[in-house]
């Protein structure tokens, strides 16, 4: 089993069924390629969905158009001074996250950026603690452009007014997978990992994510233990390690096992 494809940072060529996310959010940022100031962009939706990923998919795009993409997780870099630390350690500027003014660091990231194309993600911004970077960023002397993420759509609403006038993102709400949109999700990082498996057992692992949430990252979970489970056994992978390793049913998501399909339903 090659269990790298199973990881839930594995970022794969393409991502199937978030392609028009892709393409609204490149589009958004698009104008920092010709050295004009892009749009701001928060994207949200429950967790597992494919926000992150479609945030890293598009860094990645840009990369390859010769931007700078940088990416900060706000969940570990929660004040300006650690968001702005980390984006200068990523443009190959590392600076020490003690004995340095928020001012300063400041300072340096723009005069380092300033022949640059950028494009700043911060990930889990309701866990940023210092929010006025939002004003600041949107403010660059520099085209730059700014993707913000969180669960929670209202995550934005403890802005002030100033802020929120200033930085004025488009929301891009992200919905919850279909059973078969995380069917083809998963079996595509099936077939990356296993030489062998039941097709069976990655259709059920689907259902499972789907009633926990369309949590990818649970569907991925399920597979990468019930693949170590059977290679204890030197078997392939098959539904009886999916169902071996599933926590089981959450009450509160009981309900969305009635919207499966029928063929889906068969599945025991």
């Amino acid at each position: 089993m090659r269990e790298e494809y199973l990881d839930p940072d594995y970022l794969p060529e393409v991502l199937p069924h978030r392609e028009g996310e892709i393409q609204e959010v490149f589009e958004l940022l698009k104008p920092v390629l010709q050295g004009r100031k892009p749009g701001n962009v928060f994207l949200h939706g429950p967790a597992g969905i494919g926000k992150t990923a479609v945030a890293r998919f598009v860094l990645r795009e840009f990369s390859n158009e010769g931007a700078a993409g940088i990416y900060v997780n706000s969940w570990y870099h929660r004040t300006e001074a650690a968001v702005l630390a980390e984006a200068l350690r990523q443009l190959a500027y590392p600076v020490p996250r003690k004995g340095r003014s928020v001012d300063e660091l400041l300072d340096e990231f723009f005069q380092n950026i300033s022949s640059e194309r950028v494009v700043v993600v911060l990930d889990e911004v309701d866990a940023l603690a210092e929010k006025d970077l939002l004003y600041v960023l949107s403010r660059s002397p520099v085209p730059l452009g700014v993707v913000v993420i969180s669960n929670d759509q209202y995550a934005l609403r403890t802005l002030d007014h100033r802020i929120m006038s200033s930085f004025a993102p488009t929301y891009v709400e992200f919905k919850r997978y279909t059973v078969e949109e995380l069917q083809d999700i998963l079996e595509e990082r099936a077939r990356l990992a296993f030489e062998a498996y039941d097709p069976l057992a990655v259709r059920l692992a689907a259902r499972f994510a789907y009633r926990n949430g369309s949590d990818v990252r649970y569907g991925l979970n399920l597979l990468l233990k019930a693949g170590r489970l059977a290679e204890k056994t030197d078997s392939r992978l098959g539904m009886e390690h999916v169902k071996a390793v599933d926590v089981g049913s959450n009450p509160k998501l009981e309900r969305r096992e009635g919207e499966l399909g029928e063929e889906h339903q068969k599945i025991v």
